[in-house]
């Protein structure tokens, strides 16, 4: 990475009056539109440093306590949707969105989306990083992102901590890389924030345990016909652990590989009616099986009949 350039810029060139209209200007160049209520106080202590990583920006900035909120009018100002990931490097910051609300620590980071309404309220000094990425970025990587905002992550242990120090990196040493390098190091930052997020425990009652298992089947829907489909493939996938994966199907008295099982066992069902001039082998290898006896008994057991029996209607 390049020696750090960006520039900090702070409300001490001002005199006190006007360093707090400084700050409410800054923070929407900076953090995308914000809505921070005016004051007649007199002075206001803050800095900030922008620098671009390829698509992504990366602020770390400091102030005093302010509050601030993004609304209707503030999210139609911004054309490309994006991912914050706000983690804290001194103080503490109350956040509300998406029906959550939270309380961020020092040492601790989350994800927040820039389409929904939310509020932020720092009620002493403050100290922080923000990672803004394309929604569509983070997609690839977190598709059940949409239901992970504003779920706390400690960054002092585990996979959080990792990531911590990598956001820290990034905020202090890297600046203006060039496309060929921004790339792969956005790419490992993605990685280590799926590292982070996967382990998030949930109710398997939460509406995000079930739109993260509705995900899951789906994307294994998709890939059904590979034969090479498996837990680990699902979960990289996915972008979660093989553990979360597997309590996904277990919550739900199942495990993966024979939900997997009953799902092709249905499309090789419907398959030998659908197709009657296809072998039944032919029909068993197309859905992921790669053993025609296997399939045989594993239809019987299923079903009470052999494929031959059920195809004629026996």
């Amino acid at each position: 990475m390049q020696v750090n350039t960006a520039p900090t810029h702070s409300s001490a060139h001002l005199p006190g009056p006007h360093q707090y209209d400084w700050w409410r200007e800054a923070v929407s160049e900076t953090h995308l539109p914000w809505d921070l209520p005016r004051r007649s106080e007199g002075s206001y202590r803050a800095r900030v440093r922008q620098q671009a990583l390829g698509v992504s920006q990366i602020i770390h900035c400091a102030c005093d306590p302010c509050e601030g909120r993004r609304g209707k009018a503030e999210i139609a100002q911004l054309q490309n949707p994006v991912y914050g990931i706000l983690y804290i490097l001194r103080g503490r910051e109350s956040l509300k969105q998406a029906g959550r609300e939270t309380v961020l620590e020092q040492g601790s980071f989350t994800l927040w989306d820039s389409t929904r309404p939310i509020e932020f309220g720092l009620p002493q000094d403050l100290e922080k990083i923000t990672l803004l990425l394309p929604q569509d970025l983070v997609a690839e990587m977190l598709p059940m992102a949409p239901d992970l905002v504003m779920r706390p992550i400690s960054g002092q242990r585990g996979p959080g901590a990792l990531f911590a120090t990598h956001l820290r990196a990034l905020a202090r040493e890297g600046n203006d890389l060039i496309p060929s390098r921004a790339t792969p190091v956005l790419r490992a930052t993605l990685d280590l924030l799926t590292a982070a997020i996967a382990p998030l425990e949930v109710d398997s009652d939460s509406s995000y345990h079930r739109a993260l298992r509705a995900r899951t089947q789906d994307f294994i829907l998709r890939n059904l016909d590979d034969p090479d489909l498996d837990p680990d493939q699902i979960a990289s996938g996915m972008g979660i652990s093989a553990r979360q994966l597997h309590r996904l199907f277990h919550d739900n008295g199942l495990t993966v590989d024979r939900w997997i099982w009953r799902q092709r066992l249905q499309r090789c069902r419907d398959d030998l009616l659908s197709r009657p001039q296809a072998r039944i082998s032919e029909i068993a290898f197309d859905r992921g099986f790669s053993d025609a006896a296997h399939f045989s008994r594993a239809f019987r057991d299923a079903f009470g009949v052999s494929p031959r029996e059920y195809r004629r209607g026996k």
